[in-house]
């Protein structure tokens, strides 16, 4: 597991701060705030800082449909 620094985990928080603002309602109601951290986290623990990447990683994810 990584770990991550005060000014990195600042980084980390806003990202999915915003990521989980601009989702759509339908999405939020099928992804739950903890999945988008996940891909955020996973990304950082590779290295990723650029809070861009971090942001497209949380939102590129399955999309589930109700049929």
């Amino acid at each position: 597991m990584s770990a991550f620094d005060p000014e990195t985990l600042s980084i980390l928080r806003d990202v999915l701060d915003e990521a989980w603002s601009v989702l759509p309602n339908d999405r939020k109601a099928h992804t739950p705030k903890s999945e988008l951290a996940h891909r955020i986290l996973k990304l950082a623990g590779q290295g990723e800082r650029d809070p861009v990447r971090l942001r497209a990683a949380a939102m590129i994810g399955p999309v589930r449909v109700n049929t």
